[in-house]
C-alpha cells in the first residue's frame, strides 16, 4: 500500500518506543480492492497512552479527540491522521450512543479486530512490511463479495451496524450473507437518532454506483420498513430503476449538494406530497450548506411528470418560476426512462432556464417612468408582463414597455 511519508515515519517511532502501528479498516480493505487511499487510520499496539501521546507530539500537532479511550488526531504537515488505541466495546444503554469505549494497548491484533463490523473492515496492515493481519477471513470475503459479520454476538451492539451494510452493498455491490441479513433484522433500528440514519442513507446514495443493491438489501433485512417505510410500500423495481439512472446522473447534476437532492428525489419520487414530506421528516432533511434540500426535494418529487412527457415552451418557461429545471429534467429522466425529459433538458439549455427562470424584462421603476403610480395596479401590470413573457407573448424590453403602455391605456387603468 502506498501511504504518505507521515504515516511511516509514525510507524517507525512508535516502532523505537517498543509498540507497533497498524493500518486499519476501509483503508486497507479500499487498497485491497484497488480504490483510492483516503482516510487514513491508524491503531497503535503495546504503547499506552501517555507513552503513545509523547511519540506523536514528537511528530507534529495533537489533536486529543477522546482522550479516555486513546483517540488522537495527528497532523504533519499537510496530513491529518486519525490514531487510535485498540479498543474494547461494551454496551451500557441502548442505542448507538450506549456503548463504552475503553482504550486497552494489549488486548492483541485478534482481540481488536473482533471489535469491527464485518469481516472486510477487520484486516490490519502493517505500513512498514506490508504484512496482512486477516484473522476473520476478510480477504476471501473481499473475493467472494460478500459481507459478513465478524461476530455474531456483539454486531449488534451498535444498531447503526446493519445500515452500514446496507450502504456497503450499494457502494461495492456485495451480497450480505444470511446469518448477517438474519442479524439485521434484530437491529433495534428505532434507537437511532435520526441524523445517524440519514448519514448512512446519503452515503448509500452518493457513494453507490447502483444504489438498487443496497436498497435489495435493506428490504431483506427489513431494514427499509423501519426507516423509510413510505419507500418501502412503493413498486421495488420503480424505486431501483430510478436510483440506478440517477446514480448516471450525478456529475453532471452540479455541485453539492445538487447531486443528493437528484438522487433523494429519485428515491422518492414516487410518493405522493405528504407521503414524500413525511419520509423528510423521519430523516429531518432540511437545509444543507444553505442549499434548500428539502424544497428542491419537494418541489421537483411533485412535478417531474410534467417533463417525462412532451413539454411546450410555455411549460418550461413556467416550471422554470419554481423550479430548477436541470434537476427537474434529470429527476424525470431518473424516474421514467422517457426520451423526453432529456428533450426537455436540452431545450431548457437553448432558452436559458435550465439554471434559473427568464430575467425579468420589466420592473416597477419602468413602469414608474411611464406614469404608473405605485400600489395594487402596478402589480397586476408586472404579473401580466410576466405571464405574457413565459407565454411566448413578449421577449424584449420593448416588447414588455409596449404591452405595459397598452395596460396604463385601458379605461380600467
Amino acid at each position: 500500500m502506498r501511504v504518505p511519508s507521515a504515516v511511516v515515519d509514525l510507524a517507525r517511532a512508535c516502532q523505537a518506543a517498543g509498540g507497533r502501528a497498524w493500518l486499519v479498516g476501509g483503508c486497507v480493505r479500499d487498497d485491497l480492492l484497488g480504490l483510492p487511499l483516503k482516510d487514513v487510520d491508524i491503531e497503535v499496539h503495546g504503547l499506552p497512552a501517555p507513552a503513545l501521546e509523547a511519540v506523536l507530539r514528537g511528530l507534529g500537532k495533537v489533536n486529543q479527540v477522546g482522550r479516555s479511550f486513546g483517540v488522537y488526531k495527528l497532523t504533519v504537515g499537510r496530513h491529518t491522521l486519525d490514531v487510535s488505541l485498540p479498543r474494547r466495546d461494551s454496551n451500557v444503554g441502548p442505542g448507538h450512543r450506549g456503548i463504552r469505549v475503553e482504550g486497552d494497548p494489549e488486548m492483541g491484533v485478534v482481540e481488536a479486530a473482533r471489535r469491527r463490523d464485518l469481516t472486510i473492515n477487520a484486516m490490519l496492515e502493517d505500513p512498514l512490511t506490508g504484512e496482512v493481519a486477516d484473522p476473520f477471513g476478510g480477504r476471501a470475503d473481499l473475493e467472494a463479495r460478500l459481507l459478513r459479520a465478524v461476530d455474531a454476538a456483539t454486531f449488534l451492539e451498535d444498531p447503526l451496524r446493519a445500515l452500514r451494510v446496507v450502504q456497503f452493498a450499494g457502494r461495492f455491490g456485495f451480497q450480505a450473507d444470511p446469518e448477517l441479513i438474519a442479524l439485521c433484522r434484530r437491529a433495534p433500528l428505532d434507537e437511532l437518532p435520526a441524523e445517524r440514519v440519514w448519514g448512512e442513507l446519503e452515503k448509500l446514495l452518493l457513494r453507490s454506483p447502483r444504489p438498487s443493491v443496497g436498497l435489495r438489501v435493506a428490504r431483506q433485512a427489513q431494514v427499509l420498513r423501519r426507516v423509510l417505510p413510505e419507500v418501502d410500500a412503493c413498486p421495488a423495481g420503480a424505486v431501483d430503476a430510478a436510483v440506478d439512472r440517477a446514480a448516471l446522473e450525478r456529475d453532471q447534476a452540479g455541485p453539492a449538494p445538487r447531486p443528493l437532492a437528484l438522487m433523494l428525489g429519485a428515491l422518492l419520487h414516487g410518493l405522493d406530497p405528504a407521503a414524500a414530506q413525511a419520509a423528510l421528516d423521519r430523516l429531518q432533511v432540511h437545509t444543507l450548506a444553505r442549499y434548500p434540500l428539502r424544497e428542491r426535494v419537494l418541489g421537483v418529487v411533485g412535478a417531474w411528470p410534467q417533463v417525462a412527457a412532451p413539454a411546450t415552451d410555455t411549460t418550461l418557461r413556467s416550471l422554470a418560476e419554481t423550479h430548477p429545471l436541470d434537476l427537474l429534467c434529470r429527476l424525470a429522466w431518473a424516474a421514467s426512462g422517457e426520451p423526453d425529459a432529456r428533450a426537455a433538458l436540452a431545450r431548457a439549455q437553448v432558452l436559458g432556464i435550465a439554471e434559473q427562470p427568464l430575467p425579468l424584462l420589466l420592473q416597477g421603476r419602468d413602469l414608474r417612468d411611464l406614469g404608473a403610480r405605485p400600489g395594487p395596479l402596478m402589480g397586476r401590470i408586472l404579473a401580466e408582463i410576466r405571464r405574457a413573457q413565459v407565454e411566448g407573448r413578449v421577449g424584449t424590453m420593448e416588447q414588455a414597455l409596449d404591452l405595459a403602455r397598452q395596460l396604463l391605456a385601458r379605461p380600467d387603468a
